[in-house]
């Protein structure tokens, strides 16, 4: 029996490393068929474990759901969201497909999640070595990249000299793949595996990083040392009650940049400083709101809608939404997104109770990553995918050992 799940898992992981491939692929000049090979893969995936699971035990998905997909489909019925009916449709199916996925991965690696980090290791690694051997330009001069990165001086006449992408058609794309790289070498790192081959992960991603010259991975190093430090406290009652510090930190932080971008003050010292640090999302935010505002959206928003049709459709690509608040403020309104994030908090919660420490880590990783990029539940993001199967996984154990 245990050889059966062993063979099983190890199928699953072969697939799972050929989507992570895709997923990555995708993103790049030469995507190559990789786009709707993921989604053949993701389905693949779905169909050899979806009658493994035990929908019973997932009933706290539930709210997630009926927020994300009964919420829309009723306001489209009555003519509330009518923007794009069809895009939101296809939203809407997109983001069924990946949440029955992340289901279906967090059932598989519930007891085995070291192995699904390793596997998006190894995945990535694969990808980045590819791409090595077929874009030629990698810089070696860190001192130079490291300065231009944090005093900003990362633009000039040739975008494309300035910053390094690797093929990546965005190069923040680039540093979001080397900062998982990050996020798995330490994880193996810390529980002391593979070791040579996680220190060359980590010097690898920090050099992509560098030539990404992206600020993000920067503020979550930071995040991982942190809560590294807080897992790390031998007191389990000490450690359980700064976790819920964090996380109620977590929450004032969002409702107070939500007032900040709702309420458009642009005159405040407090803005201002906030904007310059989010690489003014918070005043992308802002004129999204005004928008809203003229049509009078505010409350249930346009409807829930691709990041990359939004910026290219709606906004003409005079700006972007990349923060997750923002998005849903603007996707499914005020209310929408009060529901989504208290439900993003309440698991957050569940996994401080489980005190897991991957969990923690995780939660803390995927809310910092939010700020700068729209990740919070959101289809096909790579970020997402990997967090939430972490989350679900925890949450989902812990329900099960409570009981």
């Amino acid at each position: 029996m245990n050889n059966k799940i062993n063979i099983f898992t190890k199928v699953i992981s072969i697939l799972l490393g050929f989507f992570i491939i895709c997923t990555a692929m995708s993103y790049t000049e030469r995507p190559l068929g990789t786009t709707n090979g993921k989604f053949l893969i993701g389905l693949i995936i779905i169909g050899c474990t979806i009658t493994n699971i035990d929908f019973s035990k997932y009933k706290w998905i539930i709210m997630l759901i009926v927020v994300s997909i009964l919420f829309p489909l009723i306001l489209m019925v009555f003519g509330i969201y009518n923007f794009n009916m069809l895009q939101s449709l296809e939203y809407i199916l997109l983001y069924l497909f990946y949440l029955i996925l992340v289901i279906c991965l967090s059932n598989v690696y519930e007891n085995r999640l070291g192995t699904f980090i390793f596997v998006w290791q190894v995945s990535l690694t694969l990808v980045f070595l590819s791409l090595l051997v077929i874009y030629r330009g990698l810089s070696l001069n860190l001192s130079y990249l490291l300065k231009a990165t944090l005093t900003n001086q990362r633009y000039g006449l040739f975008l494309a000299e300035q910053r390094y992408g690797m093929g990546f058609l965005n190069v923040n794309t680039l540093a979001l793949f080397a900062m998982l790289l990050v996020f798995c070498s330490c994880y193996s790192l810390h529980k002391k595996k593979y070791k040579l081959f996680s220190i060359f992960d980590l010097l690898f991603a920090f050099i992509l990083i560098l030539n990404a010259e992206s600020r993000t991975p920067f503020v979550l190093i930071i995040v991982l040392a942190v809560s590294l430090m807080i897992v790390n406290l031998k007191n389990e009652i000490r450690r359980y009650q700064i976790q819920n510090i964090i996380l109620g930190l977590e929450i004032i932080f969002a409702f107070l940049f939500a007032k900040l971008f709702i309420s458009g003050d642009t005159s405040s010292i407090l803005y201002q400083e906030m904007d310059v640090f989010s690489s003014y999302r918070l005043s992308f935010g802002t004129a999204a709101i005004s928008m809203l505002k003229s049509n009078d959206s505010l409350i249930f928003g346009i409807g829930p809608l691709n990041s990359s049709y939004i910026t290219e459709k709606v906004f003409g690509n005079v700006l972007t939404l990349d923060n997750s608040l923002e998005y849903y403020v603007f996707t499914l309104g005020i209310i929408g997104a009060i529901l989504i994030f208290c439900y993003l908090f309440y698991l957050f919660y569940q996994v401080n109770i489980s005190l897991s420490k991957l969990g923690f880590i995780t939660a803390t990783f995927y809310f910092s990553y939010s700020f700068f990029e729209n990740t919070i539940f959101l289809p096909i993001s790579a970020v997402s995918l990997f967090c939430l199967v972490i989350i679900f996984a925890i949450v989902k154990r812990s329900y099960d050992e409570r009981k």
